[in-house]
């Protein structure tokens, strides 16, 4: 009797097993699992105006909501810029008011002239500085091309295991260090032509205002000669543009792009951030060319996120032709050309709450 319970038990752990295998292999037949990625819309988040980057308050992947701070962008020189146009607002001001006195003609051009010379010498410091950091730059070049060929040597020794890790990394430390040097130079480089710019700007402009005050007083205290307007309207954009310093999120998303490190020169209209919009997700699979020819928009799938939940989907395009894929998961390395299979999901909250833009994972289409 003990026998027979014995062997019945051995006989349904076999039919269980042949029915699993039965299942698999039908599966397998209908259906095709490949690598994918989760995609999403992404918006870019620009810099408003120049200078910079002083800090970032977001980190890559991180969630945000719209109009959460992405990051501050600093530039001295804008506050200088605004003050010194109030002074000049003011001036012409107090020139209309009182052009028919000569004592404050006379005054203006004392000053203007003093002003003048000032600057003149503050320019000249920052040629010399910038003539001191080109001449180290170019040094330091030199340094910089002769450690890196060093370091892509040693590279390729210990690619190809000549060169233990230890030994590499202590011999890759002098390029890291010349690096970092160079990179220092540079954005001295750029901080020097930018002083110099600025002097220049700042002198053609007291000397323009001094050729117009040489003229008659007279003709002076006529608007149509001084364009307050444009002052104004000069000051209210540099206002504005000191208040753009900071970035705000336009959307609610995931920071899935940081492209810039703080202390790094941005311009305006730099993308310094991209942000992935959660509203609009779907998922891109990769299939061989036999998938090509058997995976049909309409065709259902399931979705296996790493959280261990299985997703519903769809297929929505197939692509028509091949494309060359670098990489697609830690366990999928492309070697071919693959088509592109983008798939959306029947219920987009649920998926939601188990996948992530960028996300790679693997769905499995049904024929």
């Amino acid at each position: 009797m003990k026998q027979n319970k014995v062997r019945l038990v051995l006989f349904l752990s076999l039919l269980a097993l042949l029915l699993t295998a039965v299942a698999s292999f039908f599966l397998e037949s209908r259906s095709q699992k490949l690598p994918a990625v989760v995609n999403s819309d992404k918006v870019i988040v620009s810099s408003e105006a120049d200078g910079v980057l002083r800090s970032y308050a977001v980190s890559s992947m991180q969630k945000v909501e719209k109009g959460a701070l992405i990051g501050t962008v600093d530039n001295s020189k804008l506050p200088f810029k605004l003050q010194t146009l109030k002074k000049e607002k003011q001036k012409y001001d107090d020139l209309i008011a009182s052009a028919k006195s000569g004592d404050f003609l006379n005054t203006e051009l004392y000053e203007l002239d003093e002003e003048i010379e000032k600057n003149k010498a503050e320019l000249e410091s920052a040629r010399q500085d910038l003539k001191r950091v080109k001449t180290n730059l170019d040094i330091m070049q030199g340094r910089y091309e002769a450690a890196r060929q060093t370091y892509e040597a040693n590279k390729k020794l210990f690619d190809k295991g000549i060169l233990n890790t230890s030994d590499f990394e202590k011999a890759s430390q002098n390029f890291w260090d010349v690096q970092n040097d160079y990179s220092e130079l540079q954005r001295d480089s750029l901080v020097s032509a930018e002083s110099v710019k600025s002097s220049q700007n700042i002198i053609q402009l007291l000397e323009a205002r001094k050729k117009i005050l040489s003229g008659n007083a007279d003709l002076l205290a006529s608007k149509s000669l001084i364009d307050i307007n444009s002052v104004e309207a000069d000051i209210n954009d540099l206002e504005e543009e000191i208040k753009s310093m900071n970035i705000y999120a336009p959307v609610s998303g995931v920071v899935t792009d940081i492209n810039y490190l703080p202390g790094e020169k941005v311009a305006k209209g730099d993308i310094l951030a991209e942000i992935a919009d959660l509203s609009h997700v779907w998922v891109i699979a990769y299939g061989t060319s036999s998938s090509r020819h058997k995976v049909k928009v309409g065709q259902k799938v399931r979705i296996y996120s790493n959280n261990g939940k299985k997703i519903n989907g769809k297929v929505v395009t197939v692509s028509p032709v091949m494309e060359k894929v670098k990489s697609l998961s830690s366990s999928f390395e492309t070697i071919n050309t693959y088509i592109k299979i983008e798939i959306s999901f029947d219920d987009m909250a649920a998926a939601m709450q188990s996948v992530t833009p960028g996300e790679r994972l693997f769905v499995r289409i049904f024929f």
